[in-house]
């Protein structure tokens, strides 16, 4: 049960807001944790009304708030974390307006204090958010449907990973025995084929028997490759009903899971101003240090979602070497690795396949193959919508 609070302070300032609305607002403070979070009131002229500390629970914290402090909670701010996202959801249905701040950003500000404790970073992040929103950058939180599908492709992601770990421990430890596996074995089924031959001829040549300690591995390899190949399918039906995930694997190289890892990592496109703030949103952009007369523009910042990240990368990888198919940014792609690298190329063809799908998404327009024609196609789509 939320606390009441008999502070006379706060009680002359609720008796103020309830005679006038326009008086007695309030900014809110959270500092996050697992199983608590610190809370901290203050007031327009940044005075602590109330300062404690409750269980991470988005209906108490909303309890508290509304019963010592009626309607004049100007703002809830809250730093960008794993259990900011479930908060921020409940709190904005129970009409209370919040602010999921970036945590590195935060975090940078906060760090002129002396003492760190969860008390003044609670009144650090209240600060903020009654006089730093202009110049901190507010995190998006996304919706329920979104995160859904983005657990589903961390999932996958990780059972890739994994199956492929367990693959490279196995060469490791038949190489230590004279055995070799050959690559190039995409199922498991003919990686299993190929270990077991080169156990066979270990037990045969040393007459060493690691059947027993390989072949669990070799069933764990098949059983996470049978899971990850299960999400796929799930993740294939659910980008071929999107609309918008349809035109996106019009694009050479760009599968269902590129298109749904772009569909989720922005989700609103109306919350970007221009193309090129896409790219630099998902870290595709090259760092600038600017000071004085030097000018140094370094790797990409990398500051964005990694996973969605690296689909693009992935799917610029395959659109310059493994598709057959011409296209104006294959043949721009091609021409910029024979000058700078095939690494570097690939990156910079990522951060145009970004541009692209955000402008496909925005327009409504599909992929042309031709740059000369993305105009012409771009003035028809919107002459039919008119």
């Amino acid at each position: 049960m939320a606390k009441k609070i008999t502070n006379p302070e706060l009680l002359a300032l609720r008796a103020v807001a309830e005679a006038d609305p326009t008086r007695g607002r309030v900014w809110v403070g959270l500092d996050v944790g697992l199983k608590s979070t610190s809370v901290c009131v203050i007031d327009a002229e940044s005075t602590v009304l109330h300062q404690c500390s409750m269980k991470s629970d988005p209906t108490e914290i909303g309890r508290y708030l509304r019963k010592n402090f009626t309607s004049n909670v100007v703002c809830i701010g809250m730093e960008s974390g794993g259990s900011s996202v479930h908060l921020a959801t409940h709190l904005r249905r129970q009409r209370f307006q919040v602010a999921v701040l970036d945590a590195l950003q935060v975090h940078r500000v906060l760090s002129i204090r002396r003492n760190k404790t969860d008390t003044n970073d609670a009144r650090g992040i209240a600060e903020i958010t009654r006089t730093g929103r202009d110049y901190l950058t507010e995190v998006y939180v996304k919706s329920a449907a979104c995160f859904e599908i983005r657990a589903q492709l961390v999932m996958r992601q990780r059972l890739v990973q994994q199956r492929l770990q367990n693959e490279a421990m196995i060469r490791g430890l038949l190489r230590v025995y004279g055995g070799r596996v050959e690559a190039g074995a995409r199922l498991p089924a003919t990686f299993r084929e190929r270990v077991v031959e080169q156990l066979l001829q270990i037990q045969d040549r040393d007459d060493i028997n690691l059947r027993p300690r390989i072949l669990p591995i070799l069933d764990l390899c098949a059983r996470l490759h049978a899971d990850a190949a299960r999400i796929e399918a799930e993740l294939d039906a659910l980008a071929h009903e999107n609309p918008v995930c349809r035109r996106f694997m019009e694009i050479p190289g760009v599968g269902a899971i590129t298109a749904l890892s772009f569909f989720t990592a922005i989700e609103e496109p109306a919350r970007f101003r221009r193309c090129d703030d896409v790219a630099a949103y998902l870290g595709l952009t090259p760092r600038v240090y600017q000071s004085g007369e030097s000018l140094t523009r370094g790797s990409i910042s990398k500051m964005g979602n990694r996973l969605t990240r690296t689909h693009l990368v992935n799917a610029a990888t395959v659109l310059l070497s493994a598709t057959g198919t011409f296209s104006s940014l294959k043949d721009w792609g091609i021409r910029l690795a024979k000058k700078i690298g095939f690494h570097k190329a690939r990156i910079a063809v990522a951060r145009k396949l970004a541009i692209i799908m955000f402008d496909i998404w925005r327009d409504g327009t599909h992929f042309q193959f031709k740059a000369d024609t993305v105009v012409p196609h771009r003035q028809m789509m919107q002459a039919a919508r008119a």
